[in-house]
């Protein structure tokens, strides 16, 4: 069942769009979108390579996602993105090259130098999603395109993407309610602290 992280991680994101978060403008299109993905995840089609249908609705979403955001105009946004892409295409590629030196399976790999580097640049949740999502998807695409060099045919945005970006979501939405949790511990601490030097 290589498609099990992916359906988990998109019902799980759904349960939270829909029934924890609080009430938004944004809440129905997210709902929306992670349903349509779902039901379109066993589709594909080809141009010039072979895609997933739910594969290029994340890139298409993260294309307009961004440009919302202004992303492309911002010298450091590029640069971030770029790192992205290639950070992941050189874990898959060194994975096919030297294998040994991967304990863990080279998606999960390339799915924690992607969080990584997303959390360490941009606070903002929104952002970081739109910068991880195009960042698996490019990286997808260009180590599709070195493949496909070397051996042929191959599929762009399998299960084995699908997993790998939606198990990425999930981490970085952990990261980001992680730091507002610690934020708010942290401004308590301080209050606490004023009112004990007030009383002083």
């Amino acid at each position: 069942m290589e498609q099990f992280y992916y359906y988990w991680s998109m019902w799980f994101l759904w349960i939270l769009t829909t029934f924890i978060l609080g009430k938004t403008k944004s809440r129905f299109a997210v709902s929306l979108f992670i349903l349509t993905n779902i039901i379109l995840s066993i589709h594909h089609f080809t141009l010039y390579f072979s895609l997933n249908a739910a594969y290029v609705m994340f890139f298409v979403c993260g294309c307009v996602y961004s440009g919302y955001f202004g992303m492309y105009k911002r010298f450091r946004y590029i640069m971030v993105h770029l790192t992205l892409v290639s950070g992941y295409a050189f874990v898959y590629l060194f994975a096919l090259y030297d294998p040994v030196w991967f304990i863990i399976k080279p998606e999960w790999a390339a799915v924690v130098l992607c969080v990584l580097l997303t959390a360490s640049v941009e606070r903002d949740f929104q952002k970081q999603l739109a910068l991880y999502v195009l960042g698996m998807c490019q990286g997808e695409l260009v180590y599709s395109f070195v493949i496909q060099q070397l051996a042929g045919h191959t599929a762009v945005g399998g299960f084995q993407w699908l997993n790998a970006c939606s198990a990425g979501m999930i981490l970085l939405f952990g990261i980001s309610k992680y730091e507002q949790l610690a934020s708010q511990i942290g401004h308590r601490g301080k209050r606490s602290n004023k009112g004990a030097t007030k009383m002083s």
